[in-house]
């Protein structure tokens, strides 16, 4: 499986996190290894994290964390949905396009039939 780093950075909280499968975990790594830009960009994310859980260090007052935390999630989960819906938009547009072949493929094959009679 390969990744993209559009992909690596959407996930980069459950591969710290530890949430993904081996293969994807895997996937990650590999990713990580070849990409300097990711790999900084995880770099920063898991010391963000780092500082987080270290209550005396914390970079931002918690109520602007969860400010934070809640504007990253809505952006995360709008960008998702918007996805999902262009996944289903493009497989609905692949099972029109195949429908439409395969009917034209039929009248065809019933219009050369019947002209043969």
């Amino acid at each position: 499986m390969s990744m993209n780093c559009k992909v690596v950075t959407d996930i980069a909280e459950l591969y710290y996190d530890g949430s993904l499968s081996p293969e994807t975990h895997k996937a990650v790594h590999q990713h990580l290894g070849g990409c300097r830009n990711c790999r900084n960009y995880y770099r920063q994310y898991a010391t963000i994290r780092k500082q987080k859980s270290k209550p005396a260090f914390s970079l931002l007052p918690d109520e602007e964390i969860s400010e934070t935390e809640k504007r990253l999630y809505t952006s995360l989960s709008e960008k998702l949905r918007k996805r999902r819906f262009w996944n289903i938009v493009g497989t609905s547009a692949a099972i029109g396009a195949g429908s439409v072949m395969l009917t034209i493929g039929l009248l065809l094959t019933y219009k050369k039939e019947n002209s043969e009679e």
